[in-house]
């Protein structure tokens, strides 16, 4: 099968076949997000718990799932921002929920979420570098974020199990770090006829990743926040 010396994904290790699936095992594993994501969605539903974030969230993930799975398959034109703008906004979706949880001024994360939402989509459709330089920052300030989170008590999950879920996410992180710097092409590991991929198990725990992050903001029983009535927030403030 002929091989693309260049392309998108390149970078990416997998050779580039000239074929539907340009990229088959990066192509499949990037259905783990929309699996993750499906499941999401499921287990609120049946919750009955914070349902309408989680359909949301999980809808995020999907889109970077498909977004993925363009751009390793069949690399349509566009595949670049289909796959990197589903990331940002699944990102800001996190820094929204978590600004929400540290004000309660703020209510709902819904009119953060929209707006850095559609200002994103804007900048990322003008120039993707800048979609990416967001990304960057948003990524920044969810780790700021989530570590104000947890000094500051603001999730209702006692503190013994939410040190262990952020053991958990911080150990998931630092192995899909790994898995991803050795999925670059270039690196010591790179095989790119492999049937085995690096970037392939990026997407893999990475996802992975995005669900624990969801079951520590939603998923638990304690976890999610408690709808505060109309007019409550000056009062508590």
């Amino acid at each position: 099968m002929p091989l693309i010396a260049d392309g998108i994904g390149a970078s990416d290790c997998e050779s580039i076949r000239d074929a539907w699936l340009a990229q088959p095992v990066n192509t499949l594993s990037s259905f783990a997000y929309v699996a993750v994501g499906l499941v999401v969605v499921v287990l609120a539903v049946r919750a009955r718990r914070a349902v309408a974030e989680s359909v949301v969230y999980g809808l995020c993930l999907a889109a970077i799932g498909l977004g993925s799975v363009l751009f390793h398959g069949p690399q349509p034109d566009g595949a670049q921002v289909l796959h990197d703008l589903p990331i940002l906004i699944t990102a800001l979706f996190v820094v929204a929920v978590d600004i929400a949880l540290l004000s309660l001024r703020v209510g709902r994360p819904w009119t953060i979420f929209g707006v850095t939402s559609i200002a994103a989509t804007g900048l990322t459709l003008v120039d993707a570098g800048l979609g990416a330089a967001v990304t960057g920052a948003a990524v920044v300030a969810i780790v700021v974020l989530e570590f104000l989170v947890y000094r500051r008590r603001a999730r209702q999950l006692p503190a013994q199990r939410q040190l262990m879920v952020y053991g958990a996410i911080l150990a998931v992180a630092a192995v899909a770090a790994a898995a991803w710097l050795l999925g670059r092409t270039g690196s010591p590991a790179c095989d790119p006829d492999g049937e085995f991929q690096f970037h392939g198990l990026w997407h893999l725990i990475s996802a992975v990743m995005f669900g624990l992050w969801w079951w520590l903001a939603f998923g638990s029983e304690r976890s999610a926040p408690a709808a505060v009535p109309a007019g409550e927030h000056g009062r508590r403030a």
